[in-house]
């Protein structure tokens, strides 16, 4: 097939990628061609995070991590709940629903406000406006994860200070039908039945090595295991089972290559996570909700994303359009005895458009340069309903805002020594907006990265870096404004960017045998205008200040071993941290004493890790043996409200058996039937959120070779 060279074509694909806020491109580095050209050997492999084509894992000078599609599936590791214990220094921070989640990495966890943590699904960026939930995407057609620790401010831009997940999913077949399926079934203790659910991927050549579809998707349903009490607790449950969970997700993706050189990537995504009542409990042991009054909660999620990927290939360098469109609606509804609720719903929209430029070939200068705009907002349909009092808090915050960035390395002694260097500026136009007018406000907000890495040989990689990110600034209403004054606190309606700055060492090494493989990362993490609640003077309505700065301090660390027992591997990764306040407005530390200078940070782990042993081996005649358990551990929390959340453990199995295309497997998650709760609420030291009970079951799949 002919390569495509204009340079008048390339520039009108580009600009054709541009104004559609229907379509998105997903994901620029999925048009990489990562699997058919790898980096480096065989064996490596390959990310494509720096946005400059693929590169072997064990050279890229970051704190990163990556994890294939087989990979998750053998450790029955399906969303990010599952994945965050594998990676050092990240944790869930706050469950409201199966679709509604929010994590961090090596730092403090919000609801309100931008995401700390960047989420892209391929090249779109999953954003809410002023509410930082991550996408409740389910794994079952990722190709590979990449999560990137620590401040990512100059490719990935705001809300990306803890740092990045990327979803690389799986491109269409361009050379014959493949397809893939799976089912499995299960039953967790103290459930009102099964949970059960069944996934499958289809992909077909419309036209061999040009054009083709692939479709994939599946649904859950999962019994509820958590009981109602119309009134207090009494032990005798009013309804049993009430936190059933529904999900289900479809994607359709387009893979057009009208030319060796150019890759179209279309691609479309629903899921939709449903709940009944949401993922906070009076108790986690026993599980249950109360005083519901015989009314029906509920936790609902549908959300729908648009992509459009191009990319031309022009041998010195390759030129990227990303177009995304995220539209949605999530929220819940929580019963109030005796006849009253409470409704929040959240109705986002997200367009965003970026094009970048990077360089190519073995170097020794290495670019890219890119921009990006993004519009977008978070409306906000919020209710509280009493017997005859109706009070709504109806609200959005709006966003317009574009960047430009770039990163220049340069191979010195034969690329044995790399320093690297890149910027990114932000504008962003940003307003509070209700039924009584608009509130806008102006930010501008620059970033950077220096690294300087020493690589001597294939199996080992040494770095430094200093890097920045930052956070948005939380927008709140008049109202809560106004509280705040009245409290003597100084507030505004759009508080000051959140920042962030890191100092790191990090280090990779592997035996020439590979059978061994090092980790380490010592890190530095300064944060800056931290955001945080602030009770107010006015009843029931709280605000959000600037309060001060904090650092951690702390070790990440990798450990993997290809045993001398053929088949079995270990693996070792966790984090350890001191985490301190170092500057607090004396305003806010006096309505929040746990803020002070020298005190640990609220909403963070001091350490957690996952020890994994995995079981891998051929016993027969196109039969193979594999098997995974785990035991991850995560240290207390000290949170906002003044209480300590215990440390907690949790073991997983996954053990079966493969013959050619199938596989049956055992599946076992929180096999001890450990509570919790990782998150206290403010009924009892038993309430809040915390890990499913002990589920057991098998899973089926059929995946051709």
């Amino acid at each position: 097939m002919k390569k495509f060279y204009s340079g008048a074509a390339a520039f009108a694909i580009a600009a054709a990628m541009v104004p559609s806020a229907a379509w998105a491109q997903t994901q620029a580095g999925q048009s990489d061609p990562v699997a058919a050209e790898p980096a480096s050997a065989e064996d490596d492999i390959v990310v494509t995070a720096q946005k400059g084509g693929a590169q072997a894992l064990q050279q890229v000078p970051l704190a990163i991590q990556a994890f294939d599609g087989e990979d998750l599936k053998e450790r029955n590791i399906t969303s990010i709940g599952d994945l965050v214990s594998s990676v050092p220094g990240a944790f869930e921070g706050f469950r409201q629903s199966n679709g509604s989640r929010f994590y961090n990495l090596r730092g403090s966890v919000t609801q309100n406000g931008d995401s700390p943590i960047g989420y892209y699904l391929d090249d779109a960026p999953f954003i809410v406006t002023n509410f930082g939930i991550a996408p409740p995407v389910r794994f079952l057609d990722i190709d590979r994860v990449e999560v990137l620790r620590g401040p990512q401010g100059t490719l990935y831009g705001q809300g990306s200070s803890g740092g990045v997940f990327i979803f690389r999913t799986r491109d269409p077949n361009l050379k014959e039908i493949d397809y893939a399926f799976e089912a499995e079934a299960s039953q967790t203790r103290g459930a009102e039945g099964l949970n059960y659910g069944a996934a499958a991927a289809f992909s077909v050549p419309i036209v061999k090595d040009v054009l083709g579809v692939r479709v994939s998707g599946g649904f859950s349903r999962d019994a509820g295991w958590a009981d109602a009490y119309f009134g207090a607790y009494d032990g005798t449950p009013d309804q049993k089972g009430v936190n059933k969970a529904k999900n289900d997700d479809i994607r359709v993706v387009a893979l057009f290559k009208p030319a060796d050189n150019v890759n179209i990537r279309a691609q479309y995504w629903n899921f939709r996570p449903r709940q009944d009542f949401t993922g906070f409990t009076a108790s986690v042991k026993p599980p249950y909700f109360e005083n519901t009054a015989g009314q029906k909660g509920f936790s609902n999620g549908d959300f729908t994303l648009y992509s459009l990927t191009a990319s031309v290939d022009f041998d010195a360098f390759t030129v990227t359009s990303a177009t995304s469109h995220l539209e949605g609606v999530f929220g819940i509804n929580i019963p109030l005895s005796p006849s009253g609720s409470f409704s929040s719903q959240f109705l986002p929209k997200m367009f965003a458009q970026e094009l970048r430029a990077n360089s190519n070939g073995p170097g020794p200068l290495h670019w890219v340069i890119g921009a990006s705009y993004q519009d977008g907002s978070g409306p906000q349909v919020n209710a509280l309903t009493l017997p005859g009092v109706l009070i709504n808090a109806d609200n959005d915050t709006l966003t317009e805002n574009y960047a430009f960035f770039g990163e220049v390395s340069y191979d010195l002694f034969g690329g044995k020594l790399v320093p690297l260097v890149g910027l990114r500026t932000y504008h962003d136009d940003r307003a509070f907006a209700d039924s009584t007018g608009k509130v806008p406000t102006t930010e501008n907000v620059t970033t950077w990265r220096l690294n300087l890495s020493y690589l001597p040989t294939d199996d080992l990689t040494m770095f430094v870096s200093a890097s920045t990110g930052f956070r948005p600034g939380i927008v709140q209403s008049r109202v809560q404004v106004q509280s705040l004054e009245l409290a003597g606190v100084p507030a505004q309606v759009a508080l000051s960017p959140e920042s962030s700055k890191n100092y790191e060492f990090g280090l990779k090494w592997r035996s020439p045998s590979r059978a061994v493989t090092v980790g380490l990362n010592l890190y530095q993490l300064e944060y800056t205008n931290l955001q945080t609640s602030v009770t107010g003077a006015i009843t029931s309505v709280n605000g959000f200040a600037n309060f001060g700065d904090a650092t951690t301090k702390g070790v990440d660390i990798e450990l993997h071993w290809r045993t001398p027992v053929k088949g079995l591997n270990l693996g070792f990764v966790g984090n350890f941290n001191d985490s301190k306040y170092d500057k607090i407005n004396p305003v806010v530390g006096a309505a929040q004493p746990l803020l002070k200078p020298g005190a640990r940070l609220t909403n963070t782990l001091s350490n957690n890790y996952r020890i994994d042993a995995n079981y891998n081996r051929d016993i027969g005649s196109d039969m193979n043996l594999f098997g995974n358990v785990s035991f991850s551990h995560s240290g207390d929390r000290l949170q906002g409200n003044g209480i300590t959340a215990r440390p907690y453990n949790v073991v997983a199995l996954t053990a079966g058996i493969r013959r050619g295309d199938y596989e049956l497997a055992l599946i076992a998650n929180n096999l001890t039937d450990e509570r919790g709760p990782t998150f206290v609420g403010t009924n009892g030291p038993l309430s809040g959120s915390g890990p499913t009970p002990r589920t057991i079951g098998l899973r089926f799949r059929v995946t051709p070779r």
